[in-house]
């Protein structure tokens, strides 16, 4: 038996914790830059706002109807993340955390998953003050299917069984788990409505529409297990940092105050999974949405005679390749870091003919980077990054970091 337990409106969920005035109030959280609703509790849905929607479009709306609107506080949400699993943990043997708000966990020992799945969910709003939804079901494709009809009926937990009818013919093809919108159009037309109708179409036909993935898909609605547990993700291949920024930039010297954050921000997540970088690519480009402006993007590789996780002898790269391809008179909206071909440490073998061994700068690097990721990036970090950092994305109604800045500590009564 597998369980999908999933935070509800997770964002507004991690700002009504510390707000508790906030309950039965329409509230928003908004992406990078305040652009768009990413989180919508139930109220502001009812409201008719929209996920995605520009909140320049919605702003009287929200005026209107006493909408609260807040910037994204990534650093609140991923520490209340991580509480939630630490929680969730207690409760399975095995855990697998799918994304930020998502876990699925491995409750075949349980005799009675289904109160099993009540007493956590009960527990880790007790513990941590966010709700969840918990979805049961023998497999991973159905546990989804499961956890949306928990929250789609206010039940909070919910299990389902591959011939359960009423359940599979409850949601519609697009609403399954690995049916995008392109691929139940193509199966609207063979019709193919609901889970209940895909389920028991022939394999032949969906593995024509959609080959074997979607075919994996199917018969895990069917509850044959084609999606086994991961309880360790497997290493990225590349990864990439970027983000638009709050204000156009024009100056060479901010655009690599910019990339060098990127850049350290890429290399922690390279060294957090024991990987190195064999190569390295920089890009930036204007607003493509400005026609009254000039348009100028651009991009530069570079492959390292060595792997590394080096972040000081990445970021001095970076700087480099970034000199390269920057033109003056531009007003940027973006750049980006890639580290191409990550390869894991343990394989790690130098030059045949370049000095190595300098213990002293590996201790250096890895003491910074001990002390940043006790206290944040705040507390440590490379002269590169700058201080003031103007260039910065726009979060002009964040919250308080709550639980991972001391400054950001709730005060009672005048005192900490």
């Amino acid at each position: 038996m597998i369980a999908l337990a999933d935070c509800n409106n997770f964002y507004v969920s991690c700002e009504r914790v510390f707000r508790p005035s906030l309950e039965k109030k329409p509230v928003i959280v908004l992406s990078n830059n305040d652009g768009c609703a990413v989180a919508r509790s139930n109220e502001a849905k009812a409201i008719g706002i929209r996920m995605g929607a520009p909140y320049h479009q919605i702003k009287k709306t929200c005026e209107w109807n006493g909408v609260r609107v807040f910037s994204s506080n990534y650093e609140l949400y991923g520490d209340m993340s991580r509480r939630v699993v630490s929680v969730l943990s207690r409760f399975a043997p095995e855990i697998e955390v799918y994304s930020i708000d998502e876990s699925f966990l491995d409750l075949s020992g349980s005799d009675q998953p289904l109160n099993l799945s009540k007493r956590m969910r009960a527990t880790v709003l007790r513990w941590t003050g966010i709700p969840i939804s918990v979805g049961l079901a023998p497999t991973k494709t159905l546990a989804k299917l499961a956890n949306r009809l928990a929250k789609k009926t206010g039940s909070g937990c919910m299990q389902v069984d591959p011939d359960d009818q009423t359940a599979l013919k409850s949601v519609a093809i697009d609403e399954v788990w690995g049916v995008g919108r392109r691929l139940s159009a193509r199966l609207h037309r063979v019709g193919v409505r609901n889970a209940f109708e895909f389920a028991r179409a022939p394999s032949s036909l969906v593995r024509t529409i959609g080959g074997v993935t979607l075919e994996r898909t199917q018969r895990e609605l069917a509850g044959i297990p084609c999606l086994e547990m991961e309880e360790i993700p497997q290493p990225r291949k590349n990864t990439c940092s970027s983000r638009s920024f709050g204000k156009p930039v024009m100056e060479l010297e901010e655009l690599e105050e910019a990339v060098a954050n990127y850049t350290v921000k890429a290399i922690r997540k390279v060294r957090s999974e024991h990987s190195l970088a064999s190569g390295l690519q920089v890009f930036i480009m204007t607003n493509r949405f400005r026609e009254d402006q000039a348009q100028y993007s651009n991009s530069r590789t570079l492959v390292f005679d060595e792997p590394t996780d080096d972040p000081i002898r990445v970021v001095k790269n970076a700087k480099r390749l970034l000199r390269s391809i920057f033109r003056s008179g531009y007003a940027y909206k973006k750049a980006g870091v890639l580290l191409l071909d990550l390869v894991s440490s343990s394989s790690r073998q130098g030059l045949l003919f370049e000095e190595h061994g300098d213990t002293r700068r590996v201790e250096f690097v890895d003491a910074v980077e001990e002390v940043a990721a006790r206290y944040g990036g705040n507390h440590a970090f490379w002269g590169g990054q700058g201080i003031n950092k103007n260039w910065s994305m726009r979060r002009e109604m964040r919250t308080p970091r709550y639980t991972t800045s001391w400054e950001d500590l709730v005060s009672v009564g005048g005192k900490t």
